[in-house]
């Protein structure tokens, strides 16, 4: 194994109801998703703040950098997403919350 794959994310479970309401491709949600975790992660130096590279996201899914920066861009559009200005931090929103999370935990599935 080269060390780009041992870098691969496992595996990301899609939502696809919410993330073809948002107009999502699996990248866009495979980016997003990953930051919501890694921005929930208890140990970090910043909770609350995904603070690594849009470059390390896209090589957890073997996508190009410009593809890593293009998700990210639409995220922030779509305001799934928000950067901290003065640091370039990211973090999931409210409305990520919203509509991917308690989609899950929070709601009767209507299907």
């Amino acid at each position: 194994m080269n060390k780009k794959e041992n870098k691969l994310a496992d595996y990301t479970t899609i939502k696809h109801h919410p993330r073809v309401k948002h107009k999502l491709s699996t990248n866009d949600y495979c980016i997003a998703n990953a930051i919501y975790h890694l921005c929930n992660n208890p140990l970090s130096k910043f909770p609350g703040w995904y603070y690594g590279k849009v470059e390390t996201l896209s090589e957890m899914f073997n996508l190009s950098r410009a593809s890593g920066y293009n998700s990210v861009n639409k995220l922030i559009e779509k305001k799934l997403i928000e950067k901290n200005k003065e640091s370039g931090f990211l973090k999931t929103t409210k409305l990520w919350w919203d509509d991917f999370v308690n989609f899950e935990i929070g709601q009767e599935s209507k299907f």
